[in-house]
This record gives structure tokens, sequence and C-alpha cells, in this order.
């Protein structure tokens, strides 16, 4: 319910086809946003985000942390751990190659605000039929399987999901 910007990526995956999978959802979230929402959804470059976005917009931050810069310079402060081989939540690991992690948490360039990782609102096209229905389907976290196709319910497979801790801790249960 703040501001936000939508981040598009300006350089290469780290894996071609999670990176089409991002580049898909983005402009899925795009277009819902505006079908839904009766507006066009801010978007700039990763590359074109300036101190005062930072500063004052909550960040939708797509693609992994090779192709957007901003994900790339804080991938290291993030809870979920993204690299070529892997995607680790915790003890838990997810081949890299398949599985894409979207999130919620504290922007560590500015913790008042937020930035969210390869999602938009998760309710989809199934929860059109009323607005009972267009409310969040997922929790704080998941790790998406790109390989179970993308439905009208959700954006591939959910591998795993849950919510962070008061403090923004991992579960206890991933550790």
């Amino acid at each position: 319910m703040d501001s936000f910007v939508m981040v598009r990526p300006t350089g290469h995956s780290m894996n071609e086809k999670v990176g089409a999978w991002a580049d898909r959802e983005m402009k899925h979230a795009l277009d819902h946003w505006r079908r839904q929402f009766r507006g066009d959804a801010p978007v700039k470059d990763d590359d074109a985000v300036s101190d005062a976005d930072i500063a004052g917009r909550n960040l939708i931050l797509w693609g992994d942390p090779s192709s957007n810069k901003i994900l790339g310079r804080i991938a290291d402060r993030l809870p979920i751990h993204w690299d070529p081989q892997s995607v680790r939540v915790g003890s838990q690991t997810y081949s890299a190659d398949k599985h894409v992690p979207v999130f919620i948490y504290p922007n560590p360039l500015n913790p008042k605000r937020y930035v969210v990782l390869n999602s938009g609102f998760t309710f989809r096209e199934y929860d059109y039929l009323n607005n009972a229905r267009q409310v969040p389907k997922l929790p704080d976290y998941a790790v998406v399987d790109v390989d179970v196709p993308v439905s009208s319910r959700a954006p591939g497979g959910i591998a795993t999901a849950g919510f962070f801790g008061e403090h923004w801790e991992l579960p206890a249960a991933t550790k």
C-alpha cells in the first residue's frame, strides 16, 4: 500500500530457463496490474534506479543476481541464497537451473522499505471469478519449480513456501 517500482533486469541471466520464466512473469504482472488496477505499474531498468528510488520506494526486483544489478548488490544480504548452482533456503537446497525464489524482505539498502523478488500480486486468473478469491496465495517466501507449467492458479510448482519470523529470520524447521 505504498510507492513501488518494478525493476527490470538489463543483464544476462544465470540460467536461460529461469530467466525466461522471470521475463514472462514480469510481463504477466504488468499486464494483470493494468487489467485489475486500471493503471500502469511503474517500471525502471535496473541501471536507472536512483538513490531517491531506494529511499522512497519499495523495489520489485525481477531476474536473478546476475541479470539484475540491484539484486546483485544485495544478494549476499538476503536470507535465501541464490547462485548459478542452487537456491538455498536454510538447509534446503534446490537446483538453480529449474528453481526461482520469490519473496518479500526488508531492503538491505534501506530497511524502511521492502524488496520483492520475482513476484507481483500472487492471485492469478482463476481468482478473477470473484473478488473474494483475490487475496495473497503465497506466504512471505516460496521457491517455484519452473519445470511445472504456469497455470491459472500458480506461477509453477511450489517446491517450498513459508513465513519469516518476527525478525525476518527463516523458521527453525528450514535451518
